[in-house]
């Protein structure tokens, strides 16, 4: 079993970040496939999420930053793989590494963004 790339893991969510704020790289502007179709639904699934965590809860961030390493890590690993007992482990372990990492801050301020922008939306 190949160790998780928790760096990696932190790159994909910054990405989704620059995805989100509208600088596409320009071979990425191309028309819509499957993977960008599945991508949709996992943005609106995060999206109902977020909705359900509430801002003023002292650990909303937390809770912001699992829901996001819970959609990648099932993405990565298949829908299956959050069945098994051991992924609330696993989830929490990567997120306990991605808040070590120097550029967490950037991070937490999308994720801050992302929820206020999932209450303004519901």
């Amino acid at each position: 079993m190949e160790p998780i790339d928790k760096a990696g893991i932190l790159q994909r969510l910054l990405a989704r970040n620059r995805l989100v704020e509208g600088s596409r790289p320009a071979a990425q502007k191309s028309a819509p496939t499957a993977k960008a179709a599945g991508n949709a639904d996992v943005r609106r699934q995060i999206a109902k999420q977020l909705r359900a965590i509430d801002p003023t809860w002292p650990d909303a961030e937390s809770r912001v930053l699992e829901v996001h390493v819970r959609a990648l890590l099932a993405e990565e690993f298949g829908a299956g793989a959050a069945t098994d007992p051991a992924f609330g482990g696993l989830v929490a372990d990567v997120a306990a590494a991605i808040r070590q990492h120097p550029q967490y801050e950037k991070l937490a301020a999308y994720l801050r963004q992302q929820l206020q922008q999932s209450h303004k939306q519901a």
